[in-house]
């Protein structure tokens, strides 16, 4: 509801409200009153000025066109909407929109009874007809909640199985030594290297005494520190270029100062 017509309600509601009490219901939606003091009266102001609301001293009144305006919003965006979703074919795919609106609808008939007959007059569905959409929602919750439980179980088949998961970790000198462990234990005396730029691959190998072709080099096994250690210094200046390391059981790639490590799932979840 627009600050407008929440002043119009508050004033419908209270026929003839002062201006103090009606700025104390009207604060309640703002975290200072210096906020809700301004708004109200821009609001008051055009409000009078277009004939929503009269003024007699300090105290405020409804006019008929004010009334018109508050039937007209209830009706066109509450009311239509709520038909609207209804006729759906299977409404229960709108709920958020229909429980938002249903809230709403009922605050506003509990608080003025005048606008509880425009909403019962002018809704096109039945309660009935909610039950209806409630039973299709049970049903597709206790499908939903099926369907949960059967993916719960593939996933520790998965788990299980030891299939590849994924980690990801800062690069910093504690994950360099997190990667030295892991893949000290790999059965490889030397690992493939490939990077997106053939000028880091160009770099990284120069350093280590290795010698790269386009943009892979091959890492002997006792190289890895060093290698980790010579990317972790220039992290910045490869930031944007992935240096991807294979292995037969791990892939490790460092990316945007990160480091991405996937493997079976058995090893990975040690570091999670």
């Amino acid at each position: 509801m627009s600050t407008k017509n929440a002043v119009l309600l508050i004033v419908k509601q209270n026929n003839g409200i002062d201006y103090n009490a009606l700025l104390n219901k009207f604060a309640s939606s703002y975290s200072n009153m210096n906020s809700a003091r301004a708004a109200l009266s821009r609001s008051l102001k055009d409000l009078i000025v277009f004939g929503f609301l009269s003024r007699r001293g300090n105290r405020f009144f409804v006019l008929e066109k004010g009334e018109s305006e508050i039937y007209s919003e209830i009706k066109n965006k509450l009311v239509i909407g709520l038909n609207s979703s209804l006729k759906q074919k299977q409404p229960e795919n709108d709920i958020d929109s229909i429980v938002t609106k249903l809230q709403i609808l009922l605050e506003r008939s509990r608080q003025d009874k005048d606008l509880m007959k425009t909403s019962r007059s002018s809704i096109d569905f039945f309660v009935s007809d909610l039950e209806n959409v409630q039973k299709n929602l049970e049903a597709s919750a206790a499908h939903l909640s099926y369907i949960s439980g059967v993916f719960s179980e593939q996933i520790n088949s998965m788990k299980e199985l030891d299939f590849y998961d994924l980690v990801s970790m800062e690069n910093t000198k504690d994950s360099t030594l997190i990667l030295e462990q892991i893949f000290s234990g790999t059965i490889e005396n030397e690992f493939a290297v490939e990077c997106t730029l053939e000028a880091v691959a160009q770099a990284i190998s120069e350093n280590l005494g290795l010698k790269h072709k386009n943009n892979s080099f091959t890492l002997p096994k006792k190289k890895f520190k060093k290698f980790c250690a010579f990317v972790l210094t220039n992290k910045l200046e490869f930031l944007n270029e992935k240096i991807i390391l294979f292995s037969s059981s791990f892939k490790l790639v460092f990316f945007l100062g990160k480091i991405f490590l996937s493997g079976p799932y058995s090893e990975i979840k040690k570091l999670k």
